[in-house]
Formats: structure tokens, sequence, C-alpha cells
């Protein structure tokens, strides 16, 4: 928001607090303050009643982090009249409407929560026949309305430019697919089944096959496609075609006799082979978009980070199912500039990109997101495979002699923060934690890996 809005809206608030007297204002604080626990407590009862509120609130992360912040912004809202820090007070609710955005927490059920805070208020406000009734009552109706208006308004701006970035994001990862997996995820469809195949006919006996929408292929679809491709008929179809394989494939795992297991067989591979035409139609999109990707390496650059994370952290909370970060810094990387030149810098940043797609699957995200700075998402990946990754790229960089266009050899070591997601809905948390993770790296001697042990918060 332009900071001649900020001070417009600064403006606007003293105005509102002008137009009570001084006891208006300590009687408010007072009244807040004596009885802040219980505002809170209306507050997130109200919230935890409506079904919505569970994709976004849980009891842990409320006793957790919540609690806290919701007494610190009444605190703040009633004092500003008395402390004169208008501005302050006018940035503190625009980052709150930010993160409510970045979370997607809807604004309806906020104003929920805060006119529950309301009707507390005036419950208490009523039983003191020492105050000032009508007045203290508008005060609050007055004060608590504005701010959440401050909000709701930020709001509304972060969550139109995210749908804008989503958009765009949505149509350039379809045309990444179309360039870059066609050939790949039919590949790996094939070889999914053809495993398959092998252990059933093999006469082993009892077997196990990883589920198709843990494979290569249902990773990347799930993950990738399914939202590159949204609105798209054929993504809900190729999405329950893949569970019903799932179901199949667990079937054949506890079966025994041969008849029973060559029909189970037959339904799995008419549906793959639907699949297969489903996928087909899909990568027929053409379409010129504006690029998400960092011209030297070709990786994803910063343009759809938050998009593609928010999203994912989404799915984790509803599957529940394991998130993993990594973050790399080329360590000294001044240094390879500044001895061999920009263009041995420019090899080493490629090689990078290499090592990062080397050790990621189909379903991965890989970022460059400047500089020499890198990130790798891993999606239903837990700390051990985060770990296992983070040490085969550093060693990979490490054991790797690159030369330049005059014959100089030049070696050079990244640093790797890595964390799995804790579970809070706030993607810029995440990306926090992982970012102090490399910072430790970087701290503990460079060219390691730092792990960041983290509470699930659930």
């Amino acid at each position: 928001m332009p900071q001649n809005v900020s001070i417009q809206l600064s403006e606007t608030w003293k105005s509102i607090c002008d137009q009570y007297s001084a006891l208006d204002h300590h009687l408010t604080v007072e009244l807040t303050t004596k009885n802040l626990d219980a505002f809170v407590a209306a507050f997130y009862k109200q919230i935890l009643l409506e079904p919505e509120s569970a994709e976004y609130f849980s009891d842990n992360i409320i006793q957790k982090r919540l609690i806290d912040t919701l007494k610190a912004w009444l605190l703040e809202t009633f004092n500003v009249a008395l402390n004169g820090q208008y501005e302050s007070a006018v940035l503190r609710q625009q980052k709150v409407g930010n993160v409510h955005a970045r979370v997607g927490i809807p604004s309806w059920l906020i104003m929920r929560g805060v006119r529950e805070i309301e009707r507390t208020m005036f419950e208490y406000i009523a039983s003191d026949n020492s105050t000032n009734y009508m007045n203290v009552v508008s005060y609050v109706v007055q004060l608590l309305g504005f701010s959440t208006e401050i909000m709701c308004r930020t709001y509304e701006d972060k969550t139109a430019k995210n749908h804008e970035v989503k958009h765009s994001y949505r149509l350039f990862s379809a045309m990444q697919d179309v360039a870059v997996h066609k050939d790949r995820q039919r590949g790996s469809l094939l070889d999914w089944e053809n495993d398959l195949m092998f252990k059933i006919f093999s006469g082993q006996g009892k077997f196990y096959q990883q589920l198709f929408s843990k494979s290569e292929f249902g990773l990347w679809f799930i993950h990738k496609a399914s939202y590159a491709f949204t609105g798209s008929e054929q993504v809900g179809l190729i999405t329950k075609r893949i569970y019903e394989i799932d179901a199949l494939t667990e079937e054949c795992m506890l079966l025994e006799g041969r008849e029973q297991l060559m029909l189970m067989v037959q339904k799995i591979r008419s549906i793959n082979r639907e699949i297969q035409h489903l996928v087909d139609q899909l990568f027929q999109v053409t379409e010129y978009i504006e690029s998400g990707n960092d011209a030297l390496t070709q990786l994803l650059n910063r343009r759809y980070l938050n998009t593609i994370v928010g999203r994912e952290i989404s799915y984790a909370r509803k599957h529940r199912s394991a998130l993993s970060l990594l973050a790399l810094d080329a360590d000294y990387f001044k240094t390879v500039n500044d001895r061999y030149g920009h263009a041995a810098g420019d090899m080493a940043l490629k090689f990078i990109a290499e090592t990062l797609q080397k050790f990621s699957k189909g379903s991965d995200y890989a970022f460059r997101i400047g500089g020499e700075e890198f990130l790798l998402l891993l999606v239903d990946s837990d700390l051990s495979r985060a770990k296992m990754v983070a040490e085969n790229i550093r060693m990979c960089i490490e054991d790797t002699t690159l030369q330049t266009s005059v014959g100089e050899d030049f070696n050079f070591t990244v640093s790797i923060g890595c964390t799995q997601y804790d579970g809070h809905p706030d993607y810029q948390r995440f990306l926090d934690a992982t970012d102090l993770a490399l910072y430790s790296a970087k701290n503990r001697g460079r060219n390691c890996v730092y792990v960041t042990e983290v509470q699930k918060m659930a």
C-alpha cells in the first residue's frame, strides 16, 4: 500500500480518537487490559465454531502463537489514542492483513471473531455502572471497525495481486510441462506399470508396489500438472483415476490367485491407457506466456515462489503430507568471479542448477532467487529425504572440478539450509526458517548442511 495511503489512514484514525475524551480513552484501555483474556477467548471460541476455520486454525497453533498476537493487537488498537503512534498502528494492521492474505484466511472469518469481541466488551461495559456507557460503546465500535477496515483493505490488495500471479503461473507452468515433461512423464507412467507387471508375473508370491499417487508420474501430476491445467475437465478425471489405480494396487498386493491378479492387471492397464490419453490432451496447450524462468539457469525465478510454496503448504496441511525446503548459497562466490571471470561464475551457477535437477524429482521445484542463491522445494518429502538430497548436492558440487574457457580448473562449494514444514499456514514463516538455516550453515564454516529441527504444529 502506498505511503501516502498509510498517512491518510493514520490521520483518519487520529480524527476518530479526537472525537472522544481522554476519559473515554483511559476507560477503554482499562477495560481492555483488565479483561483481555476474556475478549481473546471469546474471539477464538467463535472462530472455532465455523467449519471453515479448521483449515487455518488448530488449538495448538492458537495456544502457541495466536493468543499473544491477538492480545497485542487489541492493546495496540486502544492504546494508540494515548501514545499517539498512529502510523505504526496502521502499519501493524496492514501487516496483519498481509499475513491473512498469504495464508488465505477469509476476511469474513476474522470479522466474525471481531464482532464477538465487540459483543463481549459491551457486556462488560454494561455491567459497570460507573462507565459512560454510550460514549465507550461508540468508541469501541469506531476503533475496532476502523482497524478491521485497514486489515481488509490490505487483504484485498494482496489477494488481488496473488490472483494475478496465480493465473499467470498456471499458464506458465502449463507451458513448462509441454516443453519439459511431456516425454519424461509418459515414460515414468509406463515405467510404473512395467514394474508392476514384472512383480506380478515373476511369480514371487507376495510383493510390494509403490502406490501410483506416490510414483514419479503421480507426484508430478498432483503437485504440478493439476495446478497448471486448473479448470480443464481432464484434471479431475485423471486425479480420480490415479486413486482408483492406488486402490486396485493395494488389492493386488493382497491377492494370491493368478486369475484374480490378471483381472486386476487388466483393470489397471485399461485405466492407465485412459490416463495417457487424457494427459496427451492436456499437453496440447500452446500459448505464449510471460516467462517465469531465470534466463541463465532456466530454473524458476522468484516470480512464482510465493504462489508455489503457498499452494504446496495448503496441500501438505490438507493431506497431512511432508514438505521440505532447501536454501543454497555458493560459498565465496565473489572470489570465483574475481579470479576466473564472470563467465566462470556463470558456469558455476549453471552447474548448481544442473545438480539441483539431478538430485530432485519431477514433482519438486527448483528456483534461482537471485545472485548465487537457490531454493529447492521437495514435495511429499520428510527431513530424512531432504537431508539426503542436501548432502548429495553438497558433495557433488564439492567433488566436481570445472574448467574455464582458457583451461583453468576451479572448484567451489555451497552452504545449504534445510527445513521441514512445521504445519503453520503462513508460507513466509517457512521461507524465513529455511533462510535462517542457511545463515547458520554459513556461520558454521560453510560447505555444510544445517538442518532446522522443527516442532510440528499440525
